[in-house]
C-alpha cells in the first residue's frame, strides 16, 4: 500500500526537489519535465536550498547515509550503486504514518545515457512519491535492461520500446492516484 506525504504538502500538490548527484545533473531537469508530464496530481519542481527540499536526490557507490536535521536516511546495506537502479528512503512521522522526507540515492558506479538517467530518476521519484510497490508493465518494473539507449522491462510487453518515453502501467497510475488525488483506492 502506497504511503502518503503530510497533508499540507498533499494539498500543495508538490514536492520540492534538489540535487546533490552531480554527476546526474544534466538529466535531472529532463527527468523532472518527464515526471510532470505523467498522469498524477502532483508536480515536482527544483528547489534550491537543501534544507526547503522535500527529496534530495543524493550520489551514491555503497551503502550511505544521508542526516535530515535530527534523522537519518540511508540506503540498504546491500546497496552497491553498480546497476541501473537507485535506492529511495523515507522519512515517515509515526504517529500520522505520512512521509515527511524522502532521499534518493542515485548509482555512483554506472556510466548511463541521459535517457537511462532520466528514467532511473523518475522511477526513483516515484518511489520518493510514496509508492513502494513495482509491477509488471512501463516505470515501475523491479529490474529493466539497457536497450537503444533507455531502459526497458526485462520481460516487456510485444509492444514495447524503451524507454524514454515513459510508459506508466494501470497499477503505478492508481497507486499515485491514491495518494496524491484522494480517490481512495482502485481496481487493478
Amino acid at each position: 500500500m502506497p504511503t502518503p506525504w503530510l497533508k499540507r504538502i498533499r494539498v500543495a500538490g508538490q514536492l520540492k526537489v534538489f540535487n546533490k548527484a552531480a554527476n546526474w545533473a544534466d538529466a535531472v531537469h529532463g527527468a523532472i519535465t518527464l515526471f510532470n508530464t505523467l498522469p498524477f496530481d502532483v508536480q515536482l519542481v527544483a528547489e534550491k536550498q537543501e534544507k526547503s527540499a522535500n527529496v534530495v536526490l543524493l550520489l551514491a557507490s555503497g551503502a550511505q547515509q544521508y542526516k535530515y536535521y535530527d534523522d537519518t536516511v540511508g540506503t540498504d546495506s546491500s546497496f552497491k550503486g553498480d546497476t541501473l537502479h537507485g535506492d529511495t528512503q523515507t522519512l515517515i512521522d509515526e504517529k500520522k504514518n505520512e512521509i515527511f522526507f524522502a532521499a534518493v540515492f542515485l548509482p555512483g558506479k554506472v556510466k548511463p545515457t541521459k535517457g537511462q538517467k532520466e528514467v532511473v530518476l523518475v522511477h526513483e521519484l516515484i518511489h520518493a512519491c510514496g509508492v513502494q510497490e513495482h509491477e509488471s508493465i512501463g516505470i515501475m518494473f523491479a529490474q529493466m535492461k539497457e536497450a537503444d539507449g533507455g531502459l526497458i522491462e526485462y520481460l516487456p510487453d510485444k509492444d514495447a520500446k524503451p524507454m524514454p518515453p515513459i510508459r506508466v502501467g494501470p497499477q503505478t497510475l492508481c497507486r499515485m492516484q491514491t495518494v496524491w488525488g484522494g480517490s481512495g483506492s482502485c481496481k487493478t
